[in-house]
Parts: structure tokens; sequence; C-alpha cells
């Protein structure tokens, strides 16, 4: 369990300041009310949220290809031992469950934030004259 979080948090420490470093990079800043004229509004908001989502589905491949790769470590090492390839098979299955679920939660979430900042519809969606 000790070498499991070591690992973990090495990973995060590794991965973590490059991901700050990328905020210009995966257009974290949307909006900047220094400058003349632009304001923040209602669809910079949404924007925000649609480009943080696509920020954290990048990071969840990483996560899931960390968690795939370790699964394989153990199946390949298990020598046989049934217990481990157990282990080794219900690691894969929770990840690609879970990596679906994130999918799914993606293109729920774009679909809707896709319809909320088209230039033809209002707040609540409805045509504008």
């Amino acid at each position: 369990m000790k070498k499991t979080f070591i690992i973990a948090l090495g990973f995060f420490l590794l991965i973590a300041p490059m991901a700050l470093m990328q905020a210009q990079e995966l257009n974290l800043i949307v909006c900047n009310p220094a400058v003349a004229g632009q304001d923040c509004t209602f669809a910079h908001l949404v924007q925000l949220g649609q480009n943080v989502i696509n920020a954290l589905i990048i990071f969840s491949t990483f996560l899931a290809v960390a968690a795939f790769s370790y699964a394989g470590f153990l199946l390949l090492t298990s020598g046989g031992n049934e217990s481990a390839m157990t282990k080794a098979k219900d690691i894969f299955y929770k990840v690609l469950i879970g990596y679906v679920w994130i999918l799914v939660a993606w293109l729920l979430i774009y679909t809707i934030t896709e319809v909320l900042l088209n230039d033809g519809f209002d707040f609540l969606g409805a045509p504008t004259p």
C-alpha cells in the first residue's frame, strides 16, 4: 500500500506542474476584464466549464493509461497465481467502466454546452428573434 501511494504521489508531482503550466494551452483563461471591452459573461463561464471538463478528460486519460499499465503488469507477473490474475482483471474491468462513465458524462456535458453557447439561442434555449 505504501509503495502504491509513493508511486501515485510521484506521478502526481510529475504531471501536476506540467498541467498547471499548460493553462493557457488548455484555454482555461476565457476572458480578461482588464482588457477594455472584454467583460466576462455567462457564455464565458459556460466556456470555462467546458474547457475545464476537457482538461479533466485529458488528465483522466493519463490516469486510465497508468491504471491499465499497472493492471497489465500485474497480469503479466501473476505467474499463474489465480488471485493475482483476478485482481488484475478486476482492475481492468473497473478502470474500463469508470472511463466509459467519464466519456459518457463528457458527451452529455459537451452536447449541453454546445447548445448553450450557440448564438441562435438565449439562456433558456428558446430561439431569439
